[in-house]
Protein backbone atom coordinates (compact mmCIF):
# COMPACT_ATOMS: atom_id res chain seq x y z
CA UNK A 1 0.00 0.00 0.00
CA UNK A 2 0.87 3.75 -0.41
CA UNK A 3 2.69 5.03 2.19
CA UNK A 4 -0.01 7.17 4.36
CA UNK A 5 0.77 10.52 6.40
CA UNK A 6 -1.55 11.94 9.23
CA UNK A 7 -5.52 11.70 8.26
CA UNK A 8 -7.76 15.25 8.79
CA UNK A 9 -11.31 15.86 7.84
CA UNK A 10 -12.64 15.71 4.35
CA UNK A 11 -11.79 18.56 2.12
CA UNK A 12 -13.40 18.84 -1.79
CA UNK A 13 -11.26 19.90 -4.69
CA UNK A 14 -12.43 23.24 -4.08
CA UNK A 15 -10.39 23.01 -0.99
CA UNK A 16 -7.28 21.60 -2.33
CA UNK A 17 -4.40 23.56 -0.42
CA UNK A 18 -2.00 23.81 -3.56
CA UNK A 19 -3.27 24.65 -6.84
CA UNK A 20 0.67 25.49 -8.46
CA UNK A 21 2.67 26.48 -11.20
CA UNK A 22 6.73 27.06 -12.18
CA UNK A 23 8.91 28.41 -14.45
CA UNK A 24 8.28 29.40 -18.41
CA UNK A 25 8.07 28.08 -21.31
CA UNK A 26 4.53 25.85 -22.41
CA UNK A 27 4.79 22.59 -24.41
CA UNK A 28 1.44 22.76 -26.52
CA UNK A 29 0.91 19.53 -28.13
CA UNK A 30 -2.28 18.80 -29.91
CA UNK A 31 -2.55 20.76 -33.50
CA UNK A 32 -5.44 23.10 -32.90
CA UNK A 33 -1.82 24.59 -31.92
CA UNK A 34 0.20 25.26 -34.72
CA UNK A 35 4.04 24.41 -34.27
CA UNK A 36 3.68 21.50 -31.20
CA UNK A 37 6.77 19.93 -32.00
CA UNK A 38 9.19 22.81 -31.89
CA UNK A 39 7.43 24.04 -28.84
CA UNK A 40 8.41 20.99 -27.02
CA UNK A 41 11.79 21.08 -28.39
CA UNK A 42 12.49 24.53 -27.46
CA UNK A 43 10.57 24.54 -24.09
CA UNK A 44 12.99 21.32 -23.20
CA UNK A 45 15.91 23.32 -24.37
CA UNK A 46 15.49 26.68 -22.60
CA UNK A 47 14.28 24.34 -19.81
CA UNK A 48 18.01 22.94 -19.49
CA UNK A 49 19.77 25.65 -20.29
CA UNK A 50 17.77 27.72 -17.60
CA UNK A 51 18.14 25.18 -14.97
CA UNK A 52 21.66 25.20 -15.97
CA UNK A 53 22.62 28.48 -15.36
CA UNK A 54 26.06 30.27 -15.59
CA UNK A 55 27.54 28.02 -13.19
CA UNK A 56 26.16 24.28 -14.72
CA UNK A 57 23.48 21.86 -14.24
CA UNK A 58 21.33 22.22 -10.61
CA UNK A 59 21.03 18.25 -11.26
CA UNK A 60 21.86 16.90 -7.73
CA UNK A 61 19.70 13.88 -6.15
CA UNK A 62 15.93 12.61 -7.88
CA UNK A 63 13.35 14.84 -8.83
CA UNK A 64 10.29 14.23 -6.01
CA UNK A 65 7.01 15.19 -7.96
CA UNK A 66 4.32 16.79 -5.76
CA UNK A 67 0.55 16.33 -7.21
CA UNK A 68 -2.78 16.48 -5.69
CA UNK A 69 -5.52 13.98 -6.26
CA UNK A 70 -8.74 15.22 -5.21
CA UNK A 71 -11.65 14.52 -7.49
CA UNK A 72 -15.14 14.49 -6.40
CA UNK A 73 -15.78 11.31 -4.20
CA UNK A 74 -18.54 9.40 -6.38
CA UNK A 75 -16.86 9.96 -9.94
CA UNK A 76 -15.33 7.29 -11.25
CA UNK A 77 -14.62 9.88 -14.24
CA UNK A 78 -12.53 11.53 -11.51
CA UNK A 79 -10.42 8.67 -10.07
CA UNK A 80 -10.15 7.46 -13.94
CA UNK A 81 -8.31 10.46 -15.51
CA UNK A 82 -6.21 11.37 -11.98
CA UNK A 83 -4.98 7.62 -12.68
CA UNK A 84 -3.79 8.57 -15.63
CA UNK A 85 -2.53 11.57 -14.43
CA UNK A 86 -0.35 10.03 -11.36
CA UNK A 87 0.92 7.11 -13.73
CA UNK A 88 2.47 9.40 -16.22
CA UNK A 89 4.45 11.19 -13.26
CA UNK A 90 5.84 8.67 -12.15
CA UNK A 91 7.93 8.87 -14.53
CA UNK A 92 9.29 11.79 -13.24
CA UNK A 93 10.36 10.75 -10.24
CA UNK A 94 9.43 9.73 -6.77
CA UNK A 95 5.61 10.56 -6.17
CA UNK A 96 4.11 12.51 -3.62
CA UNK A 97 0.12 12.92 -3.63
CA UNK A 98 -2.06 14.96 -1.63
CA UNK A 99 -5.67 12.76 -1.07
CA UNK A 100 -7.14 15.01 2.01
CA UNK A 101 -9.89 12.54 3.49
CA UNK A 102 -9.96 10.48 0.64
CA UNK A 103 -11.41 6.89 1.86
CA UNK A 104 -9.90 3.47 0.44
CA UNK A 105 -12.60 3.05 -1.50
CA UNK A 106 -12.31 6.12 -3.03
CA UNK A 107 -8.47 6.26 -3.16
CA UNK A 108 -8.77 2.48 -5.32
CA UNK A 109 -9.40 4.02 -8.47
CA UNK A 110 -6.01 6.33 -8.29
CA UNK A 111 -4.03 2.93 -8.72
CA UNK A 112 -1.67 3.85 -6.15
CA UNK A 113 1.67 2.19 -5.98
CA UNK A 114 3.63 1.12 -2.77
CA UNK A 115 6.19 4.01 -2.91
CA UNK A 116 3.68 6.45 -3.38
CA UNK A 117 3.80 9.19 -0.18
CA UNK A 118 0.18 10.05 0.60
CA UNK A 119 -1.21 13.42 2.74
CA UNK A 120 -4.11 13.55 4.08
CA UNK A 121 -3.66 17.05 5.80
CA UNK A 122 -3.19 20.46 4.30
CA UNK A 123 -1.05 21.54 7.01
CA UNK A 124 1.20 18.47 6.44
CA UNK A 125 0.83 19.09 2.75
CA UNK A 126 1.35 22.39 2.86
CA UNK A 127 4.32 22.46 4.84
CA UNK A 128 6.24 19.73 2.63
CA UNK A 129 5.54 21.96 -0.18
CA UNK A 130 7.06 24.73 1.16
CA UNK A 131 10.45 22.99 1.83
CA UNK A 132 10.69 21.26 -0.96
CA UNK A 133 10.28 23.99 -3.66
CA UNK A 134 12.60 25.76 -1.63
CA UNK A 135 15.13 23.15 -0.58
CA UNK A 136 14.89 19.81 -3.05
CA UNK A 137 15.54 19.24 -7.00
CA UNK A 138 11.14 19.54 -7.39
CA UNK A 139 8.35 19.32 -9.99
CA UNK A 140 4.84 20.37 -8.72
CA UNK A 141 1.98 19.25 -10.94
CA UNK A 142 -1.30 21.04 -10.47
CA UNK A 143 -4.10 18.90 -9.90
CA UNK A 144 -5.94 18.22 -13.72
CA UNK A 145 -9.54 17.41 -14.39
CA UNK A 146 -11.93 20.46 -14.32
CA UNK A 147 -11.09 23.77 -12.79
CA UNK A 148 -13.16 26.70 -11.68
CA UNK A 149 -11.81 30.79 -12.91
CA UNK A 150 -12.50 31.73 -9.04
CA UNK A 151 -11.01 34.23 -6.92
CA UNK A 152 -10.22 31.61 -4.12
CA UNK A 153 -8.56 29.33 -7.11
CA UNK A 154 -6.34 32.67 -7.95
CA UNK A 155 -5.44 33.72 -4.83
CA UNK A 156 -4.41 30.34 -4.27
CA UNK A 157 -2.11 30.51 -7.25
CA UNK A 158 -0.90 34.38 -6.47
CA UNK A 159 -0.07 32.66 -2.83
CA UNK A 160 2.20 30.53 -4.45
CA UNK A 161 4.25 31.95 -7.14
CA UNK A 162 6.66 33.08 -4.53
CA UNK A 163 7.58 29.28 -3.70
CA UNK A 164 7.34 28.76 -7.38
CA UNK A 165 10.03 31.32 -8.20
CA UNK A 166 12.14 29.48 -5.71
CA UNK A 167 11.79 26.30 -6.98
CA UNK A 168 12.82 27.56 -10.57
CA UNK A 169 16.24 28.99 -9.35
CA UNK A 170 16.89 25.21 -7.60
CA UNK A 171 16.57 23.38 -10.63
CA UNK A 172 12.62 22.41 -10.29
CA UNK A 173 9.79 22.61 -12.35
CA UNK A 174 6.24 23.03 -12.55
CA UNK A 175 3.78 21.55 -14.81
CA UNK A 176 -0.46 22.35 -15.95
CA UNK A 177 -1.85 19.57 -18.11
CA UNK A 178 -5.29 18.14 -19.11
CA UNK A 179 -6.77 21.14 -17.28
CA UNK A 180 -10.49 22.16 -18.33
CA UNK A 181 -12.11 25.57 -17.65
CA UNK A 182 -15.87 26.25 -17.87
CA UNK A 183 -16.06 29.70 -18.35
CA UNK A 184 -13.70 32.74 -18.45
CA UNK A 185 -13.81 35.35 -15.43
CA UNK A 186 -11.71 38.31 -14.87
CA UNK A 187 -9.87 35.90 -12.67
CA UNK A 188 -8.22 34.34 -15.70
CA UNK A 189 -6.29 37.50 -15.32
CA UNK A 190 -3.88 36.79 -12.00
CA UNK A 191 -3.97 32.81 -12.53
CA UNK A 192 -2.69 32.99 -16.56
CA UNK A 193 0.18 35.33 -14.99
CA UNK A 194 1.26 32.51 -12.54
CA UNK A 195 0.98 29.72 -15.19
CA UNK A 196 3.05 31.71 -17.04
CA UNK A 197 6.01 30.46 -14.92
CA UNK A 198 5.34 26.80 -15.99
CA UNK A 199 7.13 24.90 -18.21
CA UNK A 200 4.40 22.78 -18.99
CA UNK A 201 0.94 24.16 -19.44
CA UNK A 202 -1.52 22.58 -21.34
CA UNK A 203 -5.58 22.28 -21.38
CA UNK A 204 -7.82 19.86 -22.64
CA UNK A 205 -9.45 21.46 -25.36
CA UNK A 206 -9.07 24.56 -27.42
CA UNK A 207 -11.66 27.17 -25.54
CA UNK A 208 -10.02 26.50 -22.29
CA UNK A 209 -6.54 27.55 -23.57
CA UNK A 210 -8.53 30.57 -26.04
CA UNK A 211 -10.15 31.45 -22.58
CA UNK A 212 -6.67 31.61 -20.31
CA UNK A 213 -4.75 32.69 -23.02
CA UNK A 214 -1.68 30.53 -22.27
CA UNK A 215 -0.11 27.11 -23.10
CA UNK A 216 -1.20 24.42 -25.34
CA UNK A 217 -3.95 21.21 -25.85
CA UNK A 218 -3.47 18.15 -24.95
CA UNK A 219 -6.47 15.31 -24.38
CA UNK A 220 -8.19 14.70 -21.25
CA UNK A 221 -6.14 12.36 -18.64
CA UNK A 222 -8.74 9.43 -19.04
CA UNK A 223 -7.84 8.72 -23.14
CA UNK A 224 -4.52 7.38 -21.68
CA UNK A 225 -6.31 4.36 -20.23
CA UNK A 226 -8.40 1.32 -21.50
CA UNK A 227 -8.04 -1.38 -24.11
CA UNK A 228 -4.89 -1.91 -25.82
CA UNK A 229 -4.61 -0.64 -28.84
CA UNK A 230 -4.86 -3.33 -31.22
CA UNK A 231 -8.13 -4.06 -29.73
CA UNK A 232 -9.34 -0.61 -30.44
CA UNK A 233 -8.64 -1.01 -34.36
CA UNK A 234 -9.65 -4.38 -34.69
CA UNK A 235 -12.95 -3.67 -36.63
CA UNK A 236 -15.75 -4.53 -34.21
CA UNK A 237 -17.67 -7.71 -33.59
CA UNK A 238 -21.47 -7.57 -33.72
CA UNK A 239 -22.02 -10.52 -31.63
CA UNK A 240 -19.48 -8.91 -29.18
CA UNK A 241 -21.29 -5.53 -28.95
CA UNK A 242 -24.80 -5.71 -28.84
CA UNK A 243 -25.73 -2.77 -26.59
CA UNK A 244 -26.17 0.89 -26.46
CA UNK A 245 -25.17 2.01 -23.17
CA UNK A 246 -26.60 5.20 -21.45
CA UNK A 247 -25.53 7.03 -18.86
CA UNK A 248 -27.56 10.34 -17.82
CA UNK A 249 -26.53 13.26 -15.48
CA UNK A 250 -29.14 13.63 -12.30
CA UNK A 251 -30.13 17.21 -12.02
CA UNK A 252 -28.67 18.60 -8.89
CA UNK A 253 -29.45 22.21 -7.26
CA UNK A 254 -26.68 23.56 -8.33
CA UNK A 255 -26.30 22.24 -11.42
CA UNK A 256 -30.38 21.75 -12.95
CA UNK A 257 -30.70 19.76 -16.08
CA UNK A 258 -33.88 19.01 -17.44
CA UNK A 259 -35.46 15.88 -16.65
CA UNK A 260 -35.80 13.64 -19.60
CA UNK A 261 -39.34 12.71 -19.72
CA UNK A 262 -41.60 10.54 -21.48
CA UNK A 263 -41.01 12.29 -25.28
CA UNK A 264 -37.44 12.27 -23.99
CA UNK A 265 -37.33 8.58 -22.70
CA UNK A 266 -39.39 7.49 -26.28
CA UNK A 267 -36.92 8.99 -28.48
CA UNK A 268 -33.99 7.19 -26.56
CA UNK A 269 -36.16 3.83 -27.16
CA UNK A 270 -36.50 4.41 -30.63
CA UNK A 271 -32.63 5.12 -30.83
CA UNK A 272 -31.61 1.81 -29.28
CA UNK A 273 -34.26 0.10 -31.76
CA UNK A 274 -33.20 1.83 -35.05
CA UNK A 275 -29.67 0.54 -34.27
CA UNK A 276 -30.60 -2.79 -33.42
CA UNK A 277 -28.99 -2.34 -30.35
CA UNK A 278 -30.84 -3.77 -26.35
CA UNK A 279 -30.81 -0.57 -24.11
CA UNK A 280 -28.21 -0.75 -20.91
CA UNK A 281 -28.77 2.37 -18.22
CA UNK A 282 -25.53 3.21 -16.28
CA UNK A 283 -24.52 4.93 -13.14
CA UNK A 284 -21.08 6.11 -13.19
CA UNK A 285 -21.64 9.09 -10.68
CA UNK A 286 -23.12 7.20 -7.71
CA UNK A 287 -25.88 10.20 -7.35
CA UNK A 288 -26.82 9.56 -10.96
CA UNK A 289 -28.30 6.05 -9.78
CA UNK A 290 -31.92 6.84 -8.99
CA UNK A 291 -32.30 8.43 -12.64
CA UNK A 292 -30.67 5.50 -14.12
CA UNK A 293 -33.05 2.97 -12.54
CA UNK A 294 -35.86 5.20 -13.61
CA UNK A 295 -34.58 5.56 -16.69
CA UNK A 296 -34.00 1.84 -16.96
CA UNK A 297 -37.41 0.88 -15.82
CA UNK A 298 -38.80 3.06 -18.34
CA UNK A 299 -36.67 1.64 -20.97
CA UNK A 300 -37.49 -2.34 -19.91
CA UNK A 301 -33.25 -2.02 -19.68
CA UNK A 302 -31.28 -3.22 -17.05
CA UNK A 303 -29.45 -0.82 -14.64
CA UNK A 304 -26.23 -0.52 -13.71
CA UNK A 305 -25.45 1.51 -10.60
CA UNK A 306 -23.05 1.17 -7.80
CA UNK A 307 -22.85 -2.13 -5.62
CA UNK A 308 -20.95 -0.18 -2.99
CA UNK A 309 -18.80 3.30 -2.71
CA UNK A 310 -15.53 1.60 -3.97
CA UNK A 311 -14.11 3.01 -7.57
CA UNK A 312 -12.16 0.85 -8.73
CA UNK A 313 -15.07 -1.99 -8.49
CA UNK A 314 -17.75 0.42 -10.13
CA UNK A 315 -15.18 1.13 -12.75
CA UNK A 316 -14.30 -2.71 -14.00
CA UNK A 317 -18.24 -2.88 -13.93
CA UNK A 318 -18.92 0.11 -16.23
CA UNK A 319 -15.58 -0.73 -18.40
CA UNK A 320 -17.30 -4.17 -18.80
CA UNK A 321 -20.37 -2.93 -19.84
CA UNK A 322 -18.90 -0.42 -22.41
CA UNK A 323 -16.84 -2.90 -23.57
CA UNK A 324 -20.40 -4.98 -24.90
CA UNK A 325 -20.96 -1.66 -25.81
CA UNK A 326 -21.16 -0.23 -30.00
CA UNK A 327 -21.75 3.38 -28.68
CA UNK A 328 -22.70 5.13 -25.88
CA UNK A 329 -24.57 8.23 -25.38
CA UNK A 330 -24.03 10.50 -22.39
CA UNK A 331 -23.88 14.00 -20.99
CA UNK A 332 -21.27 12.54 -18.60
CA UNK A 333 -18.15 13.24 -20.46
CA UNK A 334 -16.05 10.60 -19.03
CA UNK A 335 -18.32 7.81 -19.49
CA UNK A 336 -17.57 9.04 -23.35
CA UNK A 337 -14.04 9.27 -22.99
CA UNK A 338 -13.76 5.94 -21.11
CA UNK A 339 -16.40 4.28 -23.33
CA UNK A 340 -14.39 5.39 -26.22
CA UNK A 341 -11.12 4.03 -24.85
CA UNK A 342 -13.20 0.58 -24.75
CA UNK A 343 -14.15 0.88 -28.00
CA UNK A 344 -17.43 2.05 -28.15
CA UNK A 345 -18.63 5.00 -30.39
CA UNK A 346 -18.82 8.12 -27.94
CA UNK A 347 -22.20 9.81 -28.85
CA UNK A 348 -22.31 12.99 -26.70
CA UNK A 349 -25.69 15.19 -25.62
CA UNK A 350 -24.81 18.69 -25.80
CA UNK A 351 -26.09 22.10 -25.33
CA UNK A 352 -24.62 23.34 -28.06
CA UNK A 353 -20.76 23.13 -30.10
CA UNK A 354 -19.84 24.94 -26.52
CA UNK A 355 -20.46 22.17 -24.22
CA UNK A 356 -17.64 20.37 -22.71
CA UNK A 357 -18.44 16.72 -24.35
CA UNK A 358 -18.07 18.60 -27.82
CA UNK A 359 -15.09 20.53 -26.72
CA UNK A 360 -13.06 17.78 -25.21
CA UNK A 361 -13.84 15.14 -27.56
CA UNK A 362 -12.65 17.60 -30.06
CA UNK A 363 -8.90 18.16 -28.63
CA UNK A 364 -8.91 14.24 -28.97
CA UNK A 365 -9.80 14.58 -32.69
CA UNK A 366 -13.43 12.92 -32.50
CA UNK A 367 -15.78 15.37 -34.02
CA UNK A 368 -19.43 15.13 -35.41
CA UNK A 369 -20.82 12.50 -32.53
CA UNK A 370 -22.69 14.78 -30.65
CA UNK A 371 -26.48 15.75 -30.78
CA UNK A 372 -28.77 17.55 -28.96
CA UNK A 373 -29.13 16.81 -25.45
CA UNK A 374 -32.94 17.61 -25.51
CA UNK A 375 -33.04 14.85 -28.58
CA UNK A 376 -35.70 17.03 -29.83
CA UNK A 377 -35.08 16.19 -33.46
CA UNK A 378 -34.90 11.80 -33.10
CA UNK A 379 -34.48 11.63 -37.39
CA UNK A 380 -31.18 13.73 -36.87
CA UNK A 381 -30.21 12.01 -33.82
CA UNK A 382 -30.28 8.71 -35.29
CA UNK A 383 -28.28 9.95 -38.80
CA UNK A 384 -25.56 11.16 -36.38
CA UNK A 385 -25.83 7.93 -34.37
CA UNK A 386 -25.98 5.98 -38.09
CA UNK A 387 -22.67 8.04 -38.91
CA UNK A 388 -20.98 8.05 -36.12
CA UNK A 389 -20.84 4.20 -35.61
CA UNK A 390 -20.13 4.09 -39.06
CA UNK A 391 -16.76 6.07 -38.51
CA UNK A 392 -15.85 3.58 -35.53
CA UNK A 393 -12.22 2.56 -37.19
CA UNK A 394 -11.85 6.47 -37.48
CA UNK A 395 -12.81 7.27 -34.13
CA UNK A 396 -10.79 4.82 -32.51
CA UNK A 397 -7.69 6.09 -34.39
CA UNK A 398 -8.07 9.52 -32.83
CA UNK A 399 -8.17 7.14 -29.59
CA UNK A 400 -4.73 6.16 -30.56
CA UNK A 401 -3.70 9.30 -31.27
CA UNK A 402 -4.96 11.06 -28.72
CA UNK A 403 -2.75 8.50 -26.40
CA UNK A 404 0.45 9.11 -28.47
CA UNK A 405 0.06 13.03 -27.67
CA UNK A 406 0.12 12.44 -24.35
CA UNK A 407 2.64 10.59 -24.64
CA UNK A 408 4.63 13.19 -26.17
CA UNK A 409 3.75 15.37 -23.51
CA UNK A 410 5.13 12.72 -20.76
CA UNK A 411 7.88 12.37 -22.77
CA UNK A 412 8.53 16.20 -22.95
CA UNK A 413 8.46 16.42 -19.56
CA UNK A 414 10.71 13.31 -18.75
CA UNK A 415 13.20 14.92 -20.83
CA UNK A 416 13.52 18.56 -19.24
CA UNK A 417 13.53 17.16 -15.96
CA UNK A 418 16.33 14.60 -16.42
CA UNK A 419 18.59 17.69 -17.54
CA UNK A 420 17.69 20.19 -14.41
Amino acid sequence: MARDARHDDAHDRDLDPAVPAAVAVHLAVREPVPGAAGQIAAGVAEGRARAEGPHGCHGVGVMQVYASAMGQVDNVGDTVLRRGFLDALRRVGPLHVYVGARDDDHLSGLGLHDGDRLYRTSAEWRGRLSKALTAERSLYAFDTGETEVQRAFAMRYLRLAPLLVAARLRGGAAAHVGVGVREPTAWRVPISAVLRLCQVVTWRDEPSRRMMGVGGVSPDWAFALGAPEDVLLAAPDDADRRTLAIAVRASLSHAERDRPDARWIAAIGTLADELGLEPVVVAQIERDGPLAEELADALGAEAVVWDGPNHAKQEARLRAVYRGSRAVVSDRLHALVIAATEGAVPIGLANGDDDKVVRTLAAAGITGTSVDRALADPDTALATARDAIGRHAEIMASVVEARRTIDAVVDGLVELTAGR
